[in-house]
């Protein structure tokens, strides 16, 4: 009998260890881990973002970078963008789209114990359209009855902005039109409900860590100045996107600064990999084993403020016309973007790029002939320009640089290339102070009125992005926005798009790809068949084994 024991002890060691390397955890609020998932004291994640002037995004979305917001919207988005429920548990739509009813998740609460409930919501909605505020983003809320009024001072009396509570668990908003596509509206991170009490003591303040009320999975723990910030799971949050993670922490860095040394050296988990990197993590055992893809559904465009020289079309198109865009992605980007001939990226299913291509496909013999008929011929007389980049990455300055170089090369245009940093560009441009600039804009949400109406709409100073505008352009986006035919509303939006292109509001350049480095045992993502992978939703993210 005994000399069985050694074996039979082998079989009990052998079971036992089979069993804990399967053992399920449970963090620190009580949410089971997934089965593969590394101890609980294991799910650190960690990124790098530029440290945030403000977290109240409502009032400026600009003061934020890109942190993990703890705040709960309505609805939120999945990892392909589409609404899911968040602090809405359902929703409900009038057939014509013009009343929404949001019923609120029973017993949610804010992290100092205070239920959460639809007059927080509705103080939200009238925060961020009271004209008192300035919010450059008002406008994104302007389907909503008197939103527009409101804003723009028309209306005095908040009280008549088309949201109210029903009743504690109940939010009704009413849109001055149909609005289809309003659930990917509230599905953006400005629209979290906002507690009066905080704002109200604190001020703009209100969002620093020693004050800050929050109410979605995660709670902030700590803001150390010029160094960085934390997140921590909320106990009070009982709704369906509890975290598995411990721990989020943000170092802070200058956006300009980004390499993937810190990924290297285990500092952080996910890294955004500029172009300038790619020959050595290409090459790399590990680092290219790494590397992923996700949509960018950004558009990077030349933008003209339609003053002389660029109110002149010849001028705007001859710019449009002189950018080698292919060269610039394949040379200088590595194939990880693809020419852009208008603004709606190839990543929305309404993209039209290819038809839109002949009215700004490179062609120099006709950019040089249309600067000559204008009265520049190869550039004399022309007044050399400025052209300001947002914070650019080195990759965006060696693109910037190419359309530079590119400029002189076709036409003769001498450019200078300026940069400010993101608070201060954007100033600049809603107060229309820059006359031409290389400038991204990356989609809110996937719907062409995000693209066009949001970004083209004709707005006053201080409200738009630009001063271009154009009547008929204006008239088929409403209609497109307001049209519950989804045909109708494709094809109103084609003809918009058309306009913006063959009247050269923008010379419109490349789509880029985002690269990523992402740590192996990172997972709660989905890699897709095209070989991109799903966006990160801190509430799904975990370490494994």
């Amino acid at each position: 009998m005994q000399r069985h024991t050694p074996f039979l002890l082998l079989i009990f060691i052998i079971l036992m260890s089979s069993k804990l390397a399967f053992a399920q955890y449970t963090n620190s609020v009580g949410t089971p881990l997934p089965p593969d998932a590394a101890p609980p004291d294991q799910q650190i994640f960690r990124v790098m973002s530029p440290e945030p002037r403000s977290l109240d995004i409502q009032i400026n979305l600009y003061d934020g970078e890109s942190t993990l917001y703890p705040f709960e919207t309505l609805l939120i988005r999945d990892e392909l963008w589409q609404p899911i429920p968040a602090a809405a548990s359902d929703y409900t739509v009038s057939d014509d789209a013009m009343e929404w009813t949001f019923h609120l998740r029973p017993g949610a609460r804010w992290n100092d114990g205070r239920p959460v409930t639809a007059h927080d919501f509705v103080y939200a909605f009238r925060r961020m359209l009271n004209p008192i505020n300035a919010n450059p983003y008002a406008f994104f809320y302007y389907d909503i009855k008197n939103a527009k009024a409101i804003s723009t001072g028309k209306i005095v009396d908040i009280n008549q902005l088309g949201v109210q509570a029903i009743d504690d668990l109940t939010l009704k908003i009413n849109m001055e039109r149909s609005t289809p596509h309003f659930s990917h509206v509230v599905s953006f991170g400005l629209a979290y409900p906002t507690p009066r009490w905080a704002v109200e003591k604190h001020g703009r303040r209100w969002t620093e860590v020693q004050n800050i009320v929050s109410n979605s999975g995660f709670k902030m723990s700590e803001w150390q100045t010029g160094s960085h910030m934390t997140f921590v799971p909320d106990s009070m949050y009982n709704g369906p996107h509890k975290p598995f993670l411990e721990k989020v922490i943000h170092p802070f860095r200058y956006a300009t600064a980004q390499t993937v040394l810190a990924y290297e050296n285990d500092e952080v988990d996910i890294e955004t990999v500029d172009i300038s990197d790619m020959d050595r993590i290409e090459r790399h055992p590990v680092l290219s084993t790494e590397l992923v893809k996700t949509p960018g559904r950004t558009t990077w465009y030349l933008f003209f403020k339609l003053k002389s020289p660029f109110n002149d079309i010849r001028v705007r198109e001859a710019i449009a016309r002189a950018v080698d865009r292919d060269a610039i992605c394949r040379v200088v980007l590595r194939g990880a973007a693809v020419p852009a001939y208008s603004m709606i990226p190839p990543d929305f299913k309404q993209y039209n790029g290819d038809a839109m291509r002949p009215y700004q496909a490179f062609d120099p013999k006709r950019a040089k002939d249309l600067m000559r008929e204008a009265g520049y011929p190869n550039g004399r007389g022309f007044p050399q320009q400025d052209m300001w980049i947002r914070a650019p990455t080195p990759s965006m300055k060696m693109a910037g640089v190419a359309i530079q170089s590119m400029l002189l090369e076709h036409l003769g245009i001498k450019v200078n290339i300026k940069t400010l940093d993101r608070t201060a560009y954007m100033n600049k441009l809603y107060n229309w102070e820059l006359d031409f600039g290389f400038l991204r804009f990356v989609a809110d949400y996937v719907d062409p009125r995000n693209m066009l109406d949001m970004t083209w709409h004709s707005q006053p100073k201080g409200a738009g992005r630009h001063d271009w505008a154009n009547s008929n352009f204006d008239t088929l986006v409403e209609n497109a926005g307001a049209e519950l035919d989804e045909g109708i509303r494709t094809n109103l939006y084609k003809k918009a798009e058309e306009i913006l292109v063959s009247d050269y509001a923008a010379a419109f350049i490349f789509h880029p790809l985002v690269l990523q480095l992402r740590k192996s045992n990172l997972k709660g993502y989905t890699r897709y068949n095209d070989g991109t992978v799903g966006s990160i939703m801190y509430s799904r993210i975990y370490k494994s084994r």
